[in-house]
């Protein structure tokens, strides 16, 4: 674990700047927080429509006959359920890069757990809380919650576009 961490604290190093987090990695990251509910909503109500059609289309809602039909092309509605599929693929990958940058984040040894918890609360919940709600909920003042969230999103950053995607990339063979 020492290695990692200290690898770790090597790339958080480069990319901040001027004892503040890259606010390119922070924004984007932030963008990505932001989407991820309305991704993994997208995703569950894609699968949704895609069983109920199959079902309605062919009697059958296994994702399997999609593979079938596709591959004979005796149906253009089959190819565009076939696509969706594809997309929902897509959207489980982001999400299983996303759960592992975040994985790798409660394992944080300088307030790792903490920060988990905030982007947790904040971004990946079932329920929208408010503000008071989060401010309540993680028992802290207002301007130590947003500090406190801004490293932990610019931490998340680093981990997501340091770690966890290039280890996905180099694991998946993408772009060779």
């Amino acid at each position: 674990m020492g290695k990692t961490t200290n690898g770790l604290e090597r790339l958080m190093n480069s990319f901040k700047v001027y004892d503040e987090f890259d606010e390119k990695v922070y924004h984007d990251a932030h963008l990505l927080l932001d989407i991820y509910s309305d991704v993994l909503w997208g995703m569950n109500n894609s699968y949704t429509n895609i069983v109920r059609e199959c079902k309605e289309i062919y009697g059958n809602s296994s994702i399997m006959v999609l593979d079938v039909i596709t591959e004979f092309g005796s149906d253009l509605k089959a190819k565009l359920l076939h696509e969706q599929l594809e997309d929902t693929e897509a959207s489980k990958v982001i999400i299983e890069i996303i759960n592992a940058a975040m994985f790798k984040l409660v394992t944080y040894p300088n307030k790792g757990e903490r920060y988990h918890e905030i982007l947790k609360t904040t971004y990946f919940s079932e329920k929208k809380y408010s503000e008071n709600e989060i401010l309540d909920i993680l028992k802290l003042s207002r301007s130590t919650y947003f500090r406190q969230r801004k490293k932990a999103i610019s931490l998340f950053g680093v981990i997501l576009w340091g770690y966890v995607l290039p280890e996905f990339i180099s694991n998946n063979n993408v772009g060779q």
